[in-house]
This record gives C-alpha cells, structure tokens and sequence, in this order.
C-alpha cells in the first residue's frame, strides 16, 4: 500500500508514472547517523570547541561541563559534574536577570566552580564551550569590559584559581 500523496506530489507521480519511475520519500537523517558521522571524524581524544581548564591539586579528579546561553526569552546555564566513578550530576539554572551570552558561560563557569567547592572536590578538570571564556581564564586573553573583567577576577579568585590543560 503506497502513502497517501497530496499537492505537488501528485504532479510528480503522475509525470514520474509515465515513464514506469516511482517516486521515494526521503526519510530524515537519524541523530545516531550524525553522531556515527562526528565521531568517525574527529581525532582520537579530540573534543571540538572545547578548552579545559584545570584546578592545580592533585587528588581525585572531577570534571565540569558548562554552558550557558543568553536569548530574548531569557538566560540560563547548564552545567554537569561527573565523578571519578562517573557518576553524573547534572544542573539547570535560569538566570532572573539579563546576561549577554559571555556573561551567562561565566555564571555557568561560577555555578559549577561554587558546586564543587561546597562538595569539597578540590581537583576540578572544566570543560566550557566558550573559547573567549577559556582564553580569558588562561590568560591568552584579556578581558576588555569592565563586567567581564569582574567575571574574569571572580574566576581567578584564590579558591578557583584555575590552570589550562591540553
């Protein structure tokens, strides 16, 4: 039993009819596919857009991922703590005051470094999707506006202060 057609699909089934050709619909690409796609393109251990930043005490090591988005229906993070058993501590927060999309990574960076220094984890390896953030925190470089600057003190500050890792 064929789908049922409509429209411009019945002018091509009809024109493709003439000629004993059948006409398929195309089905999407799955996200599975897509992700088979990524990671067959990626280089061994390489992780796309992300910079790592790393906490100097050595002892069991946790790992952050953050992101935070800013758009006109509001700003928020997200943010994910994995233990050294990988177990998975994932965190949504909603901002109730307006962030450019920088801000909002730095409030996700402070979230997740405020998180895991109230668990008392003192070995922290953070992953942010945020190239300007990273580059800041690293030092690469500098931070020009003057709520960024503050952003930039607060992450640097002596109980996050945070080295780069490659």
């Amino acid at each position: 039993m064929k789908p049922e057609k409509s429209g411009r699909m019945d002018k091509w089934a009809i024109e493709l009819g003439e000629h004993d050709i059948e006409f398929q619909v195309r089905n999407s690409i799955k996200g599975q596919v897509f992700a088979d796609f990524i990671a067959e393109t990626i280089d061994e251990g390489e992780i796309p857009s992300m910079q790592i930043i790393v906490l100097p005490i050595k002892h069991e090591e946790w790992k952050l991922f953050t992101d935070g988005a800013s758009s006109s229906d509001g700003s928020g993070a997200g943010l994910m703590l994995v233990s050294p058993e990988g177990k998975e501590f994932t965190y949504a927060l909603r901002f109730e005051f307006s962030t450019t999309n920088n801000e909002a990574e730095y409030e996700a960076l402070l979230a997740g470094l405020r998180l895991s220094r109230d668990l008392n984890k003192q070995h922290l390896k953070a992953f942010v999707d945020s190239q300007l953030v990273a580059n800041q925190v690293t030092g690469t470089l500098e931070a020009r506006s003057p709520t960024i600057q503050q952003y930039l003190a607060k992450a640097k500050e002596p109980s996050s202060s945070l080295k780069a890792s490659r």
